[in-house]
């Protein structure tokens, strides 16, 4: 079933995966009536300052997920935004990755793996945790039985390097710093989709491969367009058999 949403926010708009997402969200037949495009600096994401001004539907929004002050602010011009809509769908895109530092435990720093925590957990959790208001909102006006995430979902941009398993044979040259925190943030999936379950919100876990951005770098095999178009493919699909799983871009469900 392809996805149809009224209403989104995607974090982290301004580039890369959070981009793309914009930019296919309003492929979908129909369109979401409001997109909110989360970024840091609003008037620095040129590309997606370009969407907006030919497409009335999408809304830019400041917020840096590390500043509570933002967190505040995102939230009530989104529910301005949507209205007694609600939001159907939250994307926790934002992320970080310091391909500078190795993050082995000889090299490691405190301040390396607390800002990875603070960017990749703390701040996905804190951002549904105020927006969730809107998502139950939007899941209450929907009458069908069961999870999609053209009801209400969550989304939690994660990765395979998340896997306990995977982590054994892939990505040797990914430290501590990032693959601690993405296990972190699969575990938080699992464990909302849990405290969720009764609400009708679909919660997943996302790995959109090894993406072609600025954090993936130019050797990544995979397109941004490629893996969203394979994620929303996905979440489309996705009901109760995958609420709180670690699933691929192309529809594999990961080990923990």
């Amino acid at each position: 079933m392809p996805l149809s949403v009224r209403t989104v926010l995607v974090t982290g708009a301004s580039r890369g995966i959070g981009l793309e997402f914009v930019r296919q969200l309003l492929k979908l037949t129909p369109p979401p009536e409001v997109v909110i495009a989360a970024c840091r600096n609003p008037a620095s994401a040129g590309k997606l300052q370009e969407i907006a001004q030919t497409n009335a539907n999408v809304k830019i929004i400041k917020l840096d997920i590390e500043k509570d002050d933002d967190l505040e602010s995102a939230f009530q011009e989104t529910k301005n935004a949507v209205g007694d809509k609600g939001l159907n769908l939250l994307i926790n895109n934002a992320g970080i990755f310091d391909k500078n530092q190795t993050g082995t435990l000889s090299t490691l720093t405190r301040e390396l793996m607390q800002h990875h925590f603070n960017v990749n957990v703390s701040g996905p959790l804190v951002v549904t945790q105020k927006f969730l208001p809107l998502i139950t909102q939007a899941a209450s006006q929907d009458s069908s039985k069961g999870f999609s995430a053209s009801r209400a979902g969550i989304l939690m941009l994660s990765s395979a390097m998340g896997s306990q398993e995977r982590t054994f044979t892939q990505g040797h040259g990914v430290g501590l710093h990032y693959k601690c925190s993405k296990t972190a943030l699969t575990m938080a999936a699992i464990m909302i989709s849990r405290e969720l379950k009764d609400s009708g919100i679909l919660v997943l876990a996302l790995h959109p491969g090894w993406v072609r951005t600025d954090m993936g770098s130019d050797q990544a095999p995979v397109s941004p367009e490629d893996s969203v178009s394979g994620l929303l493919d996905v979440v489309g699909k996705a009901g109760e058999d995958l609420n709180g799983k670690l699933v691929t871009f192309d529809g594999e469900v990961l080990p923990y």
